[in-house]
């Protein structure tokens, strides 16, 4: 399909969606990643690209590709669209937020009393690179150095050689938090470089934090590179 723009009309995006046979690949972001993902997967993919950026601008660059560009915050349309989209339809988060953590603090918010809470700070000493967040994230790295674009996620590092003899969305998923619940994403690489999820993760994890009240911390993790963020969850009082 040739460039199309569409900008909050919830309405047009109704007969886009049951215009290609499979799934489209959502990229959240249009900046620099998300550029970079569009151009390596449009013509890998058998559906259509969309690129979801709320700011005009970012856009432009789309003319000219065969991708859909939507005018419209990511986690806005995820959330109008979750219902709509099929649960096998992939996400590339390329926006400076935690992408899948604010989806679904958004997602159960009605039905919960949510509190944002900082990552403990002694998993550090569990961890190998940590910058915090303004928010009390976690970045977390294998690498303290620039990685190339194009990294396939070898056994070795490209860069220094050095074996990941766990893959971080495992390290992750298996440290002992006291207090916490822990629900981790893993990101899998569609080109190199480029990482994402299926909306069925998204909905899995909405569905774990709904059934279990109290503290959580929950990330996305690829085999070097994630973010942890931590949230409080209890029965709302109505």
């Amino acid at each position: 399909m040739p460039f199309v723009f569409i900008d909050n009309m919830r309405e047009n995006t109704k007969t886009l969606l049951n215009s290609g046979l499979s799934p489209p690949l959502l990229i959240i972001g249009a900046g620099h990643f998300g550029r970079r993902a569009a151009k390596l997967l449009a013509k890998r993919v058998s559906g259509e690209v969309w690129v979801i950026d709320e700011n005009r601008e970012s856009l432009d660059w789309i003319k000219g590709h065969d991708v859909i560009a939507v005018q419209m915050d990511g986690v806005d349309f995820l959330l109008d669209k979750a219902e709509t989209l099929p649960e096998n339809t992939q996400i590339i988060p390329a926006v400076p937020i935690h992408l899948a953590y604010e989806f679904a603090k958004r997602a159960i918010e009605q039905r919960f009393l949510i509190r944002p809470l900082p990552v403990p700070q002694e998993l550090k000493s569990n961890l190998p690179y940590v910058w915090e967040g303004d928010d009390g994230s976690f970045l977390v790295s294998y690498a303290n150095f620039k990685c190339p674009d194009d990294c396939p996620e070898p056994l070795y590092c490209t860069v220094t050689g050095e074996k990941r003899d766990k893959p971080l969305f495992a390290l992750l998923g298996e440290m002992p938090v006291k207090g916490f619940h822990i629900h981790i994403i893993r990101s899998r690489q569609m080109a190199p470089g480029v990482g994402g999820y299926s909306l069925a993760e998204l909905l899995r994890l909405c569905a774990t934090l709904e059934q279990g009240p109290g503290k959580w911390l929950v990330g996305t993790a690829c085999k070097c590179h994630g973010v942890l963020s931590g949230l409080e969850i209890k029965q709302s009082a109505g």
